[in-house]
C-alpha cells in the first residue's frame, strides 16, 4: 500500500499520521492531497477487479463482495493460475511429465493437436513429416546453453542448433613441459610451444603418448602429450532431470 503524507506535514520518508484541527491550541488540521483519495481508490479497484467484479459507482458494498469472493476461493484452494506460454521449456523432477506438457525427447507430434506449440516453435527442432507433424526438442542427455543473440560469446549459432563437445586449450602464462625423466620444467626451447604437457597424478586406465621430442636441451623433452582417460566426454558433476515443454 502507498503512503501519502499530509501536504502541510514536515518532509519525511516515513509515514506521517493525519491529525484534526485544534482551534484552542491554534493548530490547523492536516491537508490531504488529491493523491490520498486517488491511491485509495486504485487499491480498492484492484481488489474488486481481481475478484472478477465490474466496478459500479452506485454500489458501496463492492469491496466487501470482492473480499468475500477472494476469501471463499482461498478456502477451497482455488487460487489464480499462472499462465505458462506454449514452447516454454522446464526441468521436471520425475520421469513422467504433468498434464499440458510433453517430454523433450525429439518426438514428432501433430501440428493440429498441438497447434499452439507449433505456432510457438514451428519447425525449429525438426519438421516431422513436413505435412502433419513437427518435432519437439530432444534434450535427453544434453546440457543446454543460452542463445548468444548477438553477444559474440558463442558466435555463429541459431536457436535449436547443436554444438559438439570440446576441450579448450589450457590458459597459462607460464607454460611447462615434461622432460624424459618425468619432471616438469619451464618451457624455453620447445619446438612446438602451442602443445603443452602437464604433470599430474594418474588415473586408472590412462595411457600417455609422447609427441614431438625436442633434443635441443639435455635429454629428450616432450613438447606435447596425449592423455587417454577412457571417458567419452568432458563434463562437470551433474544430476539428471527430465526436460519438458509446454504444449
Amino acid at each position: 500500500m502507498k503512503f501519502v503524507n499530509p501536504r502541510n506535514a514536515p518532509p519525511s520518508d516515513a509515514r506521517v499520521p493525519y491529525w484534526d484541527e485544534n482551534k484552542a491550541a491554534g493548530l490547523d488540521g492536516s491537508i490531504p492531497p488529491a493523491k490520498v483519495l486517488n491511491d485509495t481508490q486504485d487499491e480498492i479497484l484492484k481488489v474488486i477487479t481481481m475478484a472478477g467484479l465490474t466496478p459500479n459507482p452506485d454500489d458501496p458494498t463492492q469491496l466487501w463482495q470482492a473480499l468475500s469472493v477472494l476469501l471463499a476461493a482461498l478456502s477451497v484452494g482455488d487460487v489464480p493460475s499462472i499462465e505458462v506460454p506454449p514452447g516454454c521449456i522446464s526441468m521436471f523432477g520425475a520421469a513422467t511429465p504433468p498434464t499440458g506438457w510433453l517430454k523433450c525427447n525429439g518426438q514428432a507430434v501433430s501440428r493440429v493437436t498441438y497447434a499452439p506449440l507449433f505456432t510457438a516453435i514451428g519447425t525449429s527442432w525438426g519438421a516431422g513429416d513436413a505435412i502433419n507433424t513437427f518435432n519437439v526438442p530432444d534434450l535427453r542427455g544434453e546440457f543446454v546453453r543460452g542463445f548468444d543473440d548477438g553477444r559474440n560469446v558463442d558466435t555463429g549459432r541459431a536457436i535449436a542448433s547443436f554444438q559438439d563437445w570440446a576441450t579448450a586449450a589450457p590458459k597459462t602464462t607460464t607454460p611447462a613441459r615434461i622432460n624424459g625423466a618425468g619432471a616438469t620444467i619451464a618451457m624455453t626451447n620447445a619446438s612446438n610451444p602451442t602443445h603443452v604437457g602437464f604433470a599430474r597424478p594418474s588415473k586408472t586406465g590412462e595411457s600417455v603418448t609422447a609427441e614431438g621430442y625436442d633434443t635441443g636441451g639435455a635429454g629428450n623433452e616432450m613438447d606435447s602429450i596425449n592423455v587417454v582417460t577412457g571417458d567419452p566426454e568432458t563434463r562437470p558433476r551433474n544430476l539428471a532431470v527430465l526436460y519438458i515443454i509446454k504444449v
